[in-house]
This record gives C-alpha cells, structure tokens and sequence, in this order.
C-alpha cells in the first residue's frame, strides 16, 4: 500500500510538473517573446517545451504504442518500449545529472511554397530552451542532426539518445523528419512507409549532377530551421545516424555544408553510394578562415558497422570512405565482428528477425566514440 501511494503520489507531482513548465514555455509564432514575458526565444517554429522526465519514467508504456490525435505513436510494441525506456532511464541514472531537459514538436517546411511539412522533435536543457539573459543569449551552442531509421522520427529510441546527448554535450539535438511523419504512422503503415522513403531517395540528375535531391531538400529543411535558432551556433553543427539514416549522412557530407563539423553512422545504409559516381557540390561555395572548402580537412567521419549485418556490404562503406576522403573528410571506420544489424538498439533482442541484434560492447563502444569525436570537433 505505501509503496502504490508514493507512486501515485509521485506520478500527480510529475503531471504538475508538466503542465506547468509547458505553460510557461509556450512560444508565439514566429514572435521573438514568449507569452509569459518578454524573455527572448528562438526563432523558427513555434515551440511547446515540455519535460522529458514525464515520458521516460511513464507507468504505462502500452500508451506509447498507439497515436491518440494529440501524441504520436513512438514504438513498435510494449517489449519496444520497455526495452528502450529501461535503457534511458539506467543512462540518465549514470550520468547523475539533475538538470531537467526539455523536448518540443519542431515543424518546418520541406519545400519554400510552404505545402510539405516535416515533423521534426527538438531536445534541450530547460535553462538552455529557457533563458532569459540577453547577454547569455551571446553564447551559443552546438546542435546535432539526427537521421531516423525505417521506424521513422516518431521513435522512443532517438528521443532516449537526443536526451542524453544533451546532457553529455550540452548542445541543442534536432531529430530530423525525412518521410513528413506526425502521428508515426512508419510503426504500422509500411506501405505508406515504402511510397515515401522511395520518393525521398530517388535519385536524378541535375545539370550533370547525381544525387537525391528530395532527399537533399529536407536535409536543408532542417539546417536552416535549426540554424534560425537564436541558441544554436551555426558553424558547430554535427549529423548522427542510424540504419536508413545513413543516406541523409551520406547525402549530407556530399553537400559539404558549412558549419558541419562532424557525422557518425550506426548500422547504416549506404547502398545509394554507387549512384555518387558523378561530382556534386553544395549550394554555397564560400571557403572557411583557412580558405578551405566546408567539409574539406576539418570534418570527422564515423562510420560503426556490424560485421554480420546483412544490409550493409563492406563494399559500400570502402566506397563511401573513398569518396569522402576524395572530398576532403577524415573517415575512421569502426567494424564490429560477430555484430548484426541494430546493434544500438536493446529492443532488438525482441526483433524475431535473425539479421537483427543488440550488442552492449558495440552499443557502448560506438557511443563513446561518438562523445569523443563530438567534443573534438565541436567543443
């Protein structure tokens, strides 16, 4: 009885919690102040911040594996979810860090008419998302890109790692939309999954050039709504990765954008390489202080792969090294023996396919090597 009372007790706290931080970090369209003042906020989309806590340490995970009209569905099933929840909350438990974070829809444009919207998810630190000081608002801080598997954006996964990213790095993460996905419907309509991730991915040639260029206008989408960020700097800008987000990395790259400082993949795709056999450029040719080409010598490559993981051939991640290091990047190539495909993921071990695996030491390895290259290029 008292251990269901502090429950309960706890579960009121946390709901109050939610309701008012959410109230008093609402932000007008477009504004520049949020309603509770005149306290600076970023410009772009219209943010609602809310608590993460609420979600990570949620009492009933079967409501994450359906959409209600107001949430978006973001796992598979309850083991999905229970599997990835107990993960985040170990980390968060780790890391002994107090600091609150914060997560908001992020809803941008595709296209300049306005007609395609992506429904992108940002991660902060509350003070961060928060703060008022008009001389704090000089500093700025890094940001990083996350690119989403064939589950889509609406994923618990990438919310855990945007999460604790945060925390390690203090930096502002974007989870990405590449398929235009609000409610998540990736989870359940594969069929509508497949008509949209072959029209992002196609590819077309454009005045000599090869490349998916759907598919490079919502990596520029992106950018430029996380660029419009008062918080964010825009020259410490990082791309993460997984599975079918190793296209938008890989795409990403060839753009040689400015201010990219770093990508990492994990288990991703990158069968797309062979379409690459032309030259592409960015759509900014502006050199650096050194007068190098953005990208070109001071962007760092990860790429961790599973050496038994049948969507990914070594052959295509020795060309994706090649023709990044022809353009000016230092690519290091992590493999993993004996490793499967979804290696980050612990709700693999649920995944009744035999080409998919969680592995702790890849999982751990990969991460920290993330963090690494993170703080060197970015910090």
């Amino acid at each position: 009885m008292t251990s269901t009372y502090h429950e309960i007790t706890r579960l009121f706290i946390l709901i109050v919690g939610l309701c008012s931080i959410q109230a008093s970090l609402q932000f007008s369209p477009m504004s520049g102040t949020s309603n509770s003042g005149n306290q600076s906020a970023p410009r772009g989309p219209p943010l609602s911040w809310v608590p993460l806590e609420p979600l990570r340490e949620t009492l009933d995970s079967s409501k994450l594996c359906i959409s209600d009209g107001h949430h978006p569905r973001l796992a598979k099933d309850k083991d999905y979810a229970d599997s990835v929840l107990k993960a985040w909350r170990r980390d968060v438990k780790s890391l002994n860090d107090s600091e609150q974070t914060v997560g908001s829809t992020f809803v941008y444009h595709r296209s300049e008419d306005g007609a395609e919207l992506l429904n992108g998810y940002i991660v902060a630190s509350s003070i961060l998302a928060h703060r008022s000081n008009s001389d704090e608002m000089e500093r700025k801080v890094p940001a990083v890109l996350f690119f989403h598997t064939g589950a889509g954006p609406q994923d618990i996964f990438l919310r855990w790692k945007a999460d604790v990213l945060v925390r390690q790095m203090g930096c502002v993460v974007l989870i990405a939309d590449i398929i235009s996905d609000a409610e998540g419907y990736a989870w359940s309509d594969r069929e509508r999954y497949d008509a949209a991730r072959r029209n992002v991915l196609a590819t077309s040639e454009e005045e000599g050039q090869i490349a998916r260029w759907k598919l490079r206008q919502s990596i520029t989408a992106a950018l430029d709504a996380l660029k419009g960020m008062d918080i964010v700097d825009s020259n410490r800008i990082a791309g993460l990765g997984w599975c079918m987000g190793g296209h938008p990395l890989l795409e990403l790259g060839l753009m040689q954008e400015q201010g990219v400082k770093a990508l990492v993949s994990y288990h991703g795709v990158f069968d797309g390489i062979k379409d690459h056999a032309l030259p592409t450029c960015s759509r900014t040719t502006a050199t650096d202080e050194d007068g190098n080409l953005p990208g070109s010598g001071n962007t760092q490559v990860l790429i961790c792969n599973g050496m038994e993981d049948p969507f990914v051939a070594q052959d295509d991640i020795a060309k994706t090294k090649t023709i990044l290091q022809t353009r000016g990047f230092q690519v290091e190539v992590i493999n993993f023996d004996g490793v499967k495909h979804g290696f980050t993921n612990p709700a693999q071990d649920y995944n009744p396919s035999d080409a998919f695996a969680f592995n702790e030491h890849a999982a751990k390895t990969s991460w920290e090597s993330t963090i690494q290259l993170l703080r060197n290029s970015l910090m």
